[in-house]
């Protein structure tokens, strides 16, 4: 049995977010990410708190999907492993504070944030930026083993500790002239009002795929299949009779996964 799908699955709780996706693709959201699981308690840095736009996949088998699918949804996407690669998707590196790495890059951050404040007193700080740009995009696909999650809804972070690297994510992190797009601070992301939320999303890339790019269409209940090709014909205006039968043959509820698989 693998232990890694071929496939880069998406999970939401809702079917309408999967129509929504085929008809617009995937588009980044916020997720607040807190790094200071690295570092001490009473050494916080107040940046490794941040909101990064982004869309999560992960590459765990349909087989062994069923926790997964309990946190983020019976509903789904699943697109091929190489669609992702041609498109940036990485798997994102899982430390603890205690890794090798986690003080090397600790350090590359405070480093490149004191030459930053640095250099734009001294209005020099073109060679500065465009490191500090480098530092991001690490911190970008950077994640604690255990952490809490973060739960945009409620704005709040989740009470228990979760297992990060149990849900073997990837990430697409969207990209403006080959630097990252950069997020929003935990008081811009708690702050937000929905319209201006909106407003900061519609500024992100899209993240494009083609009909022959999926593998997978998920829905939670097998009579929930028909709603969902109805759901197709109706949005798939630019699309062939041929692609929209592609997409139909794709489907698969999470019923049969936990049943067959």
């Amino acid at each position: 049995m693998n232990i890694s799908s071929n496939t880069l699955f998406h999970f939401t709780d809702k079917i309408e977010n999967v129509i929504s996706i085929l008809k617009e693709e995937f588009r980044p959201h916020f997720c607040l990410e807190d790094l200071n699981d690295f570092v001490a308690p009473d050494e916080r840095i107040e940046e490794l708190e941040h909101a990064i736009p982004m869309v999560c996949f992960c590459d765990i088998p349909l087989s062994q999907s069923m926790n997964h699918r309990k946190t983020y949804g019976n509903y789904g996407i699943g697109l091929s492993k190489e669609w992702g690669k041609n498109n940036k998707v990485s798997p994102v590196l899982y430390a603890h504070q205690n890794s090798a790495i986690t003080d090397t890059i600790l350090q590359m951050w405070i480093e490149v944030n004191k030459s930053k404040k640095l250099s734009e007193q001294q209005d020099d700080g073109k060679f500065i930026n465009g490191f500090y740009d480098y530092i991001y995009g690490v911190y970008c696909f950077t994640k604690p083993c255990d952490g809490r999650r973060w739960m945009n809804r409620d704005k709040r972070y989740s009470e228990e500790t979760v297992t990060f690297c149990d849900e073997r994510e990837w990430r697409f992190v969207p990209m403006c002239e080959n630097r990252f797009e950069y997020g929003l601070s935990k008081k811009e992301i708690r702050d937000c009002t929905e319209q201006s939320y909106v407003y900061e999303l519609e500024k992100l890339s899209v993240l494009h795929f083609k009909p022959s790019d999926i593998k997978y269409i998920i829905v939670s209940n097998d009579d929930e299949i028909v709603s969902i090709i109805t759901g197709i014909e109706k949005i798939m205006d630019g699309y062939s009779q041929a692609d929209i039968k592609l997409l139909s043959s794709k489907l698969i509820s999470a019923k049969q996964i936990d049943e067959d698989f």
